[in-house]
């Protein structure tokens, strides 16, 4: 399993923008010296209160250069024809990959929140048809030489994409997915799907899980595969030395969710591509033993919570996950990342390595000591000397 930090840059209210990436950046640092694989943010325009990272792919080299093993997701590219023109996200994904030599990743996605599709003049009835056919552009210009495109919102003559990116066959995409539709049409692509956010619980995962797999199997990709799962855990990942620790500082991650979910039911009830996001009114956000255990949308505990919780994801055969880490003071945010880094990655990473306590090495040396002597008698019984027998 790949461990994904995922921040948007939340900045509360008296502290500057300036001064929420600065401590940002020295996140990133730290989450690759503890062993996270990949850092993502998401495209997020005149947000409100919750997310300040508008320009990911002008963070990202920055980081790029600051770090040498750490990947980078973008969680997710906007592919309105209003917010991104598709040629112009292949070249800069492209551009990334140099830069990163070879550490960048794609994820796309339509837009969640009328704030930003209402200021771009985006209709939630055209983006979904504009999003499959950006990403069909994206994958030619990367894939091909010489490409081109006719469709309904892109006529692209024959060109060929300057630069060229480093990773063969290209950087790895994937596609934002909130349905049992969209996730079928990211297999059938044979692209990777992030899925979750949407507080659904394990059991809604699960079900986009077993579809995904169903659909990449029985399908017919014109690309190489690049299938992933990865399962977003969007209210929040905070790992503190204790149980009630954690929780408690949790508990403000958890009242920002309903703000969040609201936008979601307003775009539901905009266009039928968004319908299913309308499920989110049936929650009960002050539900804390659902929204911390149930939902699939938190990790949250001392280490050993954490392990298990993330245990979870992995029994369900998800590949990677996607934890937000933000929405609390920069230095909390900080003991969290190596708290994870330094207890919980290890433990599905490399679990031969870790340390375990004496009491427990004990214990099994005690236990296996029975079939030990068992083998002791029966190897002294084997080659137990023979009497001679007397010479006549």
């Amino acid at each position: 399993m790949r461990f994904i930090f995922m921040s948007e840059g939340e900045t509360p209210a008296g502290h500057t923008h300036e001064h929420r990436y600065r401590e940002l950046i020295d996140e990133v640092l730290l989450a690759e010296e503890v062993g996270f694989d990949a850092f993502g943010t998401s495209e997020q325009h005149v947000a409100i209160g919750t997310a300040t990272t508008s320009a990911p792919e002008v963070i990202y080299p920055y980081l790029m250069a600051r770090t040498s093993r750490i990947r980078f997701i973008h969680l997710v590219t906007l592919l309105p024809t209003r917010i991104n023109h598709a040629l112009r996200v292949a070249e800069r994904l492209a551009t990334e990959d140099i830069l990163s030599n070879g550490r960048v990743e794609l994820g796309v996605g339509r837009g969640n929140t009328t704030l930003a599709l209402r200021a771009f003049e985006v209709s939630p009835s055209e983006n979904k048809a504009q999003q499959l056919e950006g990403l069909e552009v994206i994958r030619r210009a990367l894939h091909n030489d010489i490409f081109s495109f006719v469709g309904e919102h892109y006529k692209i003559p024959p060109r060929s994409l300057v630069p060229k990116a480093i990773q063969a066959p290209c950087p790895p995409i994937h596609m934002a997915t909130g349905s049992p539709e969209s996730v079928r049409a990211a297999a059938e692509l044979g692209v990777g799907a992030i899925m979750g956010g949407f507080y659904l619980g394990f059991e809604f995962l699960e079900n986009m899980l077993h579809i995904y797999d169903e659909a990449l199997a029985g399908a017919t990709h014109t690309y190489p595969l690049q299938a992933e799962k990865l399962a977003v855990v969007s209210g929040g990942m905070h790992c503190a030395e204790t149980r009630d620790e954690a929780i408690n500082l949790a508990r403000t991650l958890t009242e920002s969710v309903a703000l969040s979910t609201d936008a979601y039911q307003r775009l539901s009830k905009l266009s039928s591509d968004y319908q299913y996001m309308g499920a989110v009114k049936d929650l009960d956000f002050h539900d804390e033993r659902y929204m911390l255990e149930d939902s699939a949308g938190f990790i949250v505990g001392d280490p050993d919570d954490c392990i298990a919780q993330v245990q979870r994801f992995a029994d369900l055969g998800v590949d990677s996950l996607v934890m937000r880490i933000d929405g609390l003071p920069h230095r909390e945010l900080m003991k969290s990342i190596e708290l994870f880094g330094k207890y919980v990655i290890p433990k599905f990473k490399n679990p031969g390595a870790v340390v375990r306590s004496s009491g427990e090495i004990l214990d099994d040396i005690r236990a296996a000591r029975p079939a030990h002597y068992a083998e002791v008698e029966a190897f002294e019984a084997a080659h137990k000397p023979q009497p001679v027998a007397p010479s006549k």
